[in-house]
């Protein structure tokens, strides 16, 4: 299998849901081989709004604003600092705690909905359903995604995505049994294989190339490395994928993810290029930070 195609699989499987094939064609389409190495399915987007820095208390100040990729969007009042549970820009990493050079992508938020399937790509795994998991609804959750700068001015998904991350704000309750559930899930699908049709854009260097339709079937392995390293309650995994298209079989290498509580929020934070879990556990403490400022009550 090409080396180029191997990465491209690397991080098109790392969330593992399909989306449907007129639009696994329409990624395909829009993406190089250097703009696809990071592109992972697994964010539900509701609300676009761009990302614009804010200073943050207890925090250096910075010499110069964080680059945005547009002008700011205005959110709809719904989603705004009167909405219930508001949680505001600041409670979440900047770019510059993730690494030089960093933009944040894609922002959504939404409110008061349910919780549904979160725990990170673990809905493909056949243990799934069996696992009673918290069946509550958020009263608010931002995302965001950081990564270099889009290849192609206005299209986002052509930025390399580096990390991932959510804050969702639940009753006290529920956000205890949000990281119980990642727990439980985790071990229920310590191993599992997953399915699916990959569309692969072939490059041949003059913006010309093919399209090719591969079925994968993929194996994952989850591990939790860590625990209680963060905030009032953390999580430390490593998620490691091989996957085989046909007669073809390629380590992907591993991503990590931690999850994080403080008081009436949980975050998710997914390494998806790289860095290793001792660089997630880095962050995971830096989030539970920032995360202090927004709790209810706050740290």
């Amino acid at each position: 299998m090409p080396d180029d195609l191997a990465r491209r699989m690397a991080h098109e499987l790392a969330a593992v849901r399909w989306p449907d094939a007129e639009e696994i064609r329409a990624i395909g389409r829009r993406r190089t081989r250097r703009a696809t190495v990071a592109a992972t399915l697994s964010v539900l987007l509701t609300v676009s709004v761009a990302w614009a820095a804010v200073g943050r208390p207890g925090w250096p100040p910075r010499s110069e604003p964080a680059p945005v990729l547009a002008e700011p969007l205005a959110a709809p009042a719904s989603a705004g600092p009167e909405a219930t549970g508001w949680i505001p820009p600041e409670a979440l990493l900047t770019p510059e705690d993730v690494g030089p050079g960093l933009v944040a992508g894609q922002v959504t938020t939404d409110q008061n909905r349910p919780v549904g399937r979160w725990a990170f790509t673990l809905h493909t795994c056949p243990a799934y359903p069996a696992v009673k998991t918290y069946q509550g609804v958020y009263t608010f959750r931002r995302e965001q995604t950081v990564g270099f700068p889009p290849k192609v001015p206005g299209e986002p998904e052509t930025g390399v995505a580096v990390l991932r991350q959510s804050v969702m704000r639940l009753s006290p309750d529920g956000a205890a049994e949000m990281v119980t559930d990642a727990r439980e899930v985790t071990r229920a699908c310590a191993k599992y294989e997953s399915s699916g049709v990959l569309s692969a854009f072939a490059d041949d260097g003059t913006g010309a190339g093919t399209a090719k339709q591969l079925k994968v079937r993929t194996t994952h392995a989850w591990q939790l490395v860590d625990e209680n390293f963060a905030g009032d309650e953390s999580l430390l995994f490593e998620h490691q994928i091989v996957a085989e298209t046909g007669k073809d079989r390629t380590d992907l290498g591993a991503a990590s993810v931690a999850v994080i509580r403080v008081r009436d929020l949980v975050a998710t934070v997914e390494q998806v290029d790289g860095g290793g879990v001792e660089v997630t556990r880095r962050l995971g403490k830096r989030a539970a930070a920032w995360l202090c400022t927004a709790a209810t009550p706050p740290c």
